[in-house]
């Protein structure tokens, strides 16, 4: 597998496109999740580490069909409009949670789960942005990035790119400029 492979508006991947290793994933959120095993096992260890902390993260999202991605692209679009859309969800084909590395990942607080914006201002969100990067993560689409990445600020959104996620990390560059190094 390519941990580093860019998929994003201008590098889709192909419509039967469908990663080798995946794997069932444990989720307290949602059932049948499914993740790239190298990137679950390292989110096991990114999870453990929350843990130890006190702080409890799950995954919301991780792989995703292009049949199934097409379906919520298309509900987006038809519930805000185009340009709202566009900028907040990828197109079927274009999303990275096809390659079955992207997580969205969720904040279990106070006995509710926090998704999406709702943990932008949390002290998890915090530690997770300052620590994925050890495990092989980056945030995909940080703040005053948009310009580049092409899609609005998403703190929920990792992605796993291995070895790689420190250099991006310190360095702070995204996938899209670090590829085109």
């Amino acid at each position: 597998m390519d941990y580093q492979i860019l998929v994003n508006k201008d590098n889709p991947v192909p419509r039967a496109y469908i990663p080798n290793e995946l794997v069932k994933v444990e989720s307290k959120y949602k059932d049948n999740i499914l993740l790239d095993k190298k990137a679950y096992s390292s989110f096991q260890e990114l999870q453990k580490a929350a843990l130890e902390n006190n702080y409890q993260i799950d995954i919301e999202s991780g792989y995703r069909t292009f049949d199934y991605q097409e379906k919520i692209y298309n509900k987006l679009i038809d519930e805000k409009g185009f340009s709202y859309a566009i900028t907040r969800i990828a197109e079927p084909g274009k999303s990275e949670h096809q390659t079955g590395l992207a997580i969205d990942v969720c904040v279990y607080k106070n006995g509710k789960c926090y998704i999406e914006h709702e943990i932008e201002n949390l002290p998890e969100t915090k530690w997770i942005h300052e620590n994925a990067h050890k495990y092989g993560f980056i945030i995909r689409f940080p703040e005053e990035k948009e310009n580049i990445t092409k899609y609005t600020y998403e703190p929920w959104h990792l992605r796993y790119v291995g070895e790689i996620a420190s250099y991006l990390y310190y360095n702070k560059l995204t996938l899209e400029e670090y590829s085109e190094r």
